[in-house]
């Protein structure tokens, strides 16, 4: 969950821990791509075909439109993000302008931008702006707006929900689920690790297991024995038998054993 923010256009971005820090001095939201220096700028587009699609609804003077995301990864499923689209159609007779943006996540602002200037909208047009977000789950966006000019009202708000997926993990997941494994650790340093079926095992080599070959001790010919891992993948420092430990040289009396750190 995102930690809520708020942040002026004018304003520097800054990425920690997977969040986007203000200059503002304010906490702020997921966008990677904020960190790299881009930012949100509200736009009118007074197109025909875009305004087409988006239907006013019931009495309020803007509408908004977000579209489902998928999310894309590289750097094996580490790295995951892509835009949100987001539109909003001006429904009244009067311009109207765009002063601030705000996504949740389960009722919690996650994102906030405030646009200076704000954005105009001419009647019948069309806002339109393409948030970069890393996460998935449900949204909600929220569009706040005045009738342009005037400075002293109270913004009206426009709200429209959507959903980010994320099928690389997703299939992950899933995978996980196949091999009867359980995720470990958090964010991009989360792995699953599948249960293997030769736990337990005694060997002697690297290669004798499906996951990992445990130290245990020295056998009477100063050769190293150990054990199977429960998993194929560890976290951790252990005593480990590497890959080809059993064609290596015997040294006696044998070295003391140093962990590994995986």
């Amino acid at each position: 969950m995102h930690t809520p923010w708020r942040h002026a256009r004018s304003g520097v971005g800054l990425l920690v821990g997977g969040l986007l820090l203000g200059s503002v001095g304010s906490p702020a939201g997921p966008g990677d791509a904020w960190a790299k220096g881009k930012k949100a700028e509200g736009k009118a587009d007074s197109s025909l075909g875009v305004a087409a699609k988006i239907t006013c609804k019931g009495d309020s003077s803007m509408t908004v439109m977000a579209s489902d995301t998928k999310l894309t990864c590289e750097n094996g499923g580490k790295d995951c993000e892509n835009d949100i689209p987001l539109f909003a159609k001006n429904c009244s007779q009067n311009f109207l302008e765009v002063v601030k943006l705000e996504m949740l996540e389960n009722d919690r602002r996650s994102f906030s931008v405030e646009f200076k200037p704000a954005t105009v909208v001419p009647p019948g047009g069309v806002w339109k702006e393409k948030i970069p977000w890393t996460t998935e789950g449900a949204l909600e966006a929220v569009v706040f707006f005045r009738t342009s000019g005037d400075r002293e009202a109270v913004p009206e708000t426009a709200r429209g929900t959507l959903q980010v997926e994320n099928p690389t993990l997703a299939a992950a997941r899933k995978a996980c689920q196949a091999c009867s494994g359980e995720w470990v650790g958090s964010g991009k340093l989360a792995v699953c690790q599948c249960k293997t079926k030769d736990a337990g095992k005694v060997c002697r080599d690297g290669k004798d297991c499906q996951g990992v070959c445990l130290f245990e001790h020295y056998d009477g010919d100063a050769r190293q024995v150990g054990k199977c891992s429960d998993t194929d993948k560890l976290q951790g420092c252990f005593e480990i038998i590497e890959k080809g430990a059993s064609k290596l040289p015997v040294k006696k009396p044998p070295p003391r054993k140093l962990a590994t750190c995986l």
